[in-house]
């Protein structure tokens, strides 16, 4: 059974990572096209030295997010195997001692 909870957290797991790395390259990519495009908005070099700046920023920032969610995400996962791991043996037991006959 332990082995089934561990290849189900393995597979959630790798999906969990996928859908991260989606996002992440999602974000990097839509930030360079607004950054590329960043002086289609005003005229003034100083502003679209400014707009390109924040662009980038608020790009890394959201990479940095997600790689910190798919993290905290991690933790969680590997926390549930381990809980469920420990609490395996002890219903395995419990199941024994309600099918055993009086």
């Amino acid at each position: 059974m332990k082995k089934v909870l561990w290849g189900v957290i393995g597979i959630g797991l790798v999906v969990w990572s996928g859908l991260a790395w989606f996002l992440h390259s999602l974000i990097g990519w839509g930030g360079s096209v607004a950054n590329r495009n960043v002086d289609v908005l005003t005229p003034s070099p100083e502003a679209v030295e400014w707009l390109s700046w924040l662009t980038m920023f608020g790009t890394d920032a959201a990479e940095w997010l997600v790689i910190g969610i798919w993290g905290l995400g991690v933790a969680f996962a590997l926390l549930l195997g381990f809980a469920g791991s420990r609490l395996l043996p002890g219903l395995s037991k419990l199941g024994q001692s309600i099918g055993a006959p009086q």
